[in-house]
C-alpha cells in the first residue's frame, strides 16, 4: 500500500527544511527500500480563517505492512515536528491520512 508524509521546504521562520528532508527521505527509505519525492504546493486554512501556501516536498514509498508503517510515519512526522516549528504534519497509508499534531 501507497505510504506519504508531506513537509514543508522552509519551516515556519522561513529557515531551510532541507536536512530535515534528507533524513525523513533516508528513513523512509530504510524503513521500505525506497522513495519517490516531488514538490508540491500545500495549502492549509488556520482557526482565523487565512489561507497559507506552501512549497512542499512529498515523500511517497510502498508498504505491504499498513500497521506497522502507520506506526513507522507517525514516528518519522513527531521526530520532524520535534525539530521544526511546523504545527502538524500529513501522512498517509493506503489512502488513510492523519494529521500529526
Amino acid at each position: 500500500m501507497e505510504t506519504k508524509i508531506i513537509i514543508p521546504n522552509l519551516d515556519n521562520d522561513g529557515s531551510s527544511n532541507a536536512d530535515v528532508l534528507d533524513r525523513a527521505i533516508g528513513n523512509v527509505c530504510t524503513l521500505f527500500g525506497g522513495a519517490t519525492v516531488y514538490a508540491a504546493k500545500g495549502y492549509w486554512l488556520n482557526d482565523e480563517g487565512r489561507l497559507y501556501e506552501d512549497e512542499v516536498s512529498v515523500i511517497v514509498s510502498a508498504s505491504t505492512d499498513g500497521d506497522a508503517a502507520v506506526d513507522a510515519l507517525r514516528s518519522l512526522a513527531r521526530d520532524v515536528l520535534a525539530v521544526t516549528d511546523q504545527e502538524a504534519v500529513f501522512i498517509s497509508v493506503g489512502g488513510k491520512a492523519e494529521i500529526i499534531e
